[in-house]
């Protein structure tokens, strides 16, 4: 299983296109998954780890509330892309503007243990600023995590 770490700022042409960065495009493969992230980014899976995240779903009840919500939430944005030659894949529209992310402006790329994430660049500098200003918190969870 891959492990994605790392980023990179890159820029979006105006028809909604980025490059995905070389390192993380091995590793995601020739197709891979967009779909909404928590916190308004776009969150880019393997086709395998998409498929074992289905595979969460199986269990328990299927019309569980938080379930079904939790699926239309991840499903109903989900698009498999594939890049061109240059390494650009087209972001959906309605992933960009669930993400705030504007023709001919900065993303980030960032690659996050399981998963790569893509971040309008002010939304995500906006969500750093926060965990820094609550640093205290973060190492309370990694020692409740056993890190």
């Amino acid at each position: 299983m891959a492990l994605f770490q790392g980023g990179s700022t890159n820029a979006v042409d105006d028809k909604g296109r980025v490059i995905i960065p070389l390192r993380f495009r091995a590793s995601l493969g020739e197709r891979f998954i967009m779909t909404r992230g928590f916190d308004g980014c776009v969150f880019v899976f393997t086709t395998e780890r998409w498929q074992q995240l289905g595979e969460k779903f199986e269990n328990g009840a299927t019309f569980d509330r938080k379930k079904m919500a939790l699926q239309r939430f991840l499903y109903s944005a989900a698009s498999e892309v594939t890049p061109d030659s240059q390494g650009r894949v087209a972001i959906p529209q309605d992933l960009r503007e669930w993400a705030g992310i504007e023709p001919n402006s900065e993303v980030v790329i960032m690659g996050c243990a399981n998963r790569v994430e893509i971040w309008a660049k002010t939304r995500f500098e906006r969500l750093m600023d926060e965990a820094l200003s609550n640093s205290a918190e973060l190492m309370q969870y990694a020692t409740e995590i056993g890190i």
